[in-house]
């Protein structure tokens, strides 16, 4: 017994000081981020315009991004996206016990913010130190850009699967139509695809891109975006692949 309650302690204190060290670095990169913004929006745009170029992305504006993909994003990726400083720490806690636990990083847990920094300035190698940078960046940001900003950034240099990147390309890739054009449904999907876009790819596996629409629909219930009658009526309408149109 007391072997366990000392095994118990360790870990407690293995979590607290983990915690209390990337906390000390975040505040020290948080706090040259919010004095060198300048570069870092430089750095942002700069890294967002030359994968728009590199991909043949047809941008999108925040208001040209259609409410029912923004509304299953945020429900899927980052509930919190609203208010949150670029990361969130109620994730970051989950990820750090999970990682004590497994002796290793393993969880994520990160936010819209932070994977526009993995899609833009940094490599997606899983250590520690990239981690700490993340949410430096990701505290630089939510400090220079609105999160109307950073949201369309995100969509639009995602990667969807089967060489789309950004949502524009992602909704002519798979449905052969612009986003305002696809119906809720089809949007629910393609905000599925990038959790896992090998695996969710519709042209590959329909079925399990499905599968993963449910999984976001649920979210936007869950998340008050939507009624679960809403629901139901997205759930039926048709996914229009463009090599399928009559499904």
């Amino acid at each position: 017994m007391v072997r366990f309650f000392r095994r118990i302690v360790a870990w407690v204190l293995k979590v607290l000081v983990e915690l209390a060290l990337l906390t000390g670095v975040l505040m020290f990169l948080a706090n040259y981020a919010f004095h060198h913004w300048i570069p870092i929006r430089q750095r942002v745009q700069a890294s967002v315009e030359a994968k728009v170029a590199l991909h043949h992305i047809h941008p999108l504006s925040y208001t040209a991004i259609p409410a029912a993909y923004r509304e299953a994003v945020i429900a899927t990726e980052d509930r919190r996206f609203s208010w949150d400083p670029g990361f969130d720490p109620v994730g970051i806690v989950r990820s750090f016990i999970v990682d004590v636990e497994k002796d290793g990083y393993v969880e994520g847990g990160s936010t819209i913010t932070q994977q526009l920094v993995d899609n833009t300035i940094l490599n997606k190698k899983k250590t520690i130190t990239r981690k700490v940078k993340q949410l430096a960046y990701a505290v630089g940001i939510y400090d220079t850009f609105s999160k109307e900003d950073t949201l369309a950034m995100y969509a639009n240099v995602i990667y969807f699967g089967h060489g789309a990147y950004g949502l524009y390309n992602a909704a002519e890739t798979y449905f052969g139509q612009t986003p305002t054009q696809c119906n809720a449904g089809e949007l629910a999907m393609l905000a599925g695809i990038p959790n896992e876009p090998s695996l969710y790819d519709p042209f590959r596996n329909l079925s399990l891109a499905r599968q993963r629409q449910q999984i976001v629909i649920d979210n936007m219930v869950d998340d008050g975006q939507i009624t679960q009658s809403e629901a139901e009526q997205i759930r039926a309408m048709p996914i229009r692949l463009v090599h399928n149109k009559g499904q």
